[in-house]
């Protein structure tokens, strides 16, 4: 019997052990997911009056936007189809949040090395365990600024202007 033969037999009598070999999982899995423990959702503009330092931020996230994908990509066209309010900025967010506790024992918000203010005192026993236990996500998205709707009296797509604000959400797993 050639080599050849041998193999081949070899293969053809062990072909379901190794099959349930390879059907095995040799890594163990991890069955710890991240789970949410806590959540908090602010605007920018509860933690400041200060509008001047909201747009600042606003401009440095539109800054930093590579896409360029105003308007959610929309066209007139589309807007006029959708029938409602369409902003130039909504789909800009960015993940450099930072939360810094302050000697008083409040935390400051920092969004793009910006200080916006103070989170609220209510979130603080919530914050201050699990900032030290847990892992941090948080993001922000732009809200306001230049949008597009469609007027029925004028049967044409309008553009109007409101103040900016961020919709800041801040997670902890």
């Amino acid at each position: 019997m050639s080599f050849y033969d041998r193999l081949k037999y070899f293969v053809k009598n062990h072909s379901t052990q190794s099959i349930d070999f390879l059907g095995m999982n040799t890594v163990k899995r991890s069955s710890d997911v991240l789970s949410i423990q806590s959540k908090h959702y602010l605007q920018a503009s509860e933690l400041t009056a200060d509008q001047e330092t909201i747009d600042k931020i606003v401009k440095v996230i539109i800054k930093k936007d590579r896409t360029h994908r105003y308007y959610i990509g929309k066209k007139d066209n589309n807007i006029k189809e959708g029938n409602k309010e369409i902003y130039k900025y909504e789909s800009l967010c960015t993940h450099n949040v930072t939360i810094t506790p302050t000697s008083e024992g409040n935390f400051d918000l920092y969004l793009e090395g910006i200080s916006l203010g103070q989170i609220p005192e209510k979130f603080n026993p919530d914050v201050r365990h699990y900032l030290q236990t847990t892992i941090l996500m948080a993001f922000a998205y732009v809200k306001g600024g230049p949008y597009k709707y469609y007027d029925t009296e004028s049967q044409r797509v309008q553009e109007k202007n409101e103040p900016f604000d961020l919709s800041i959400y801040i997670q902890f797993s």
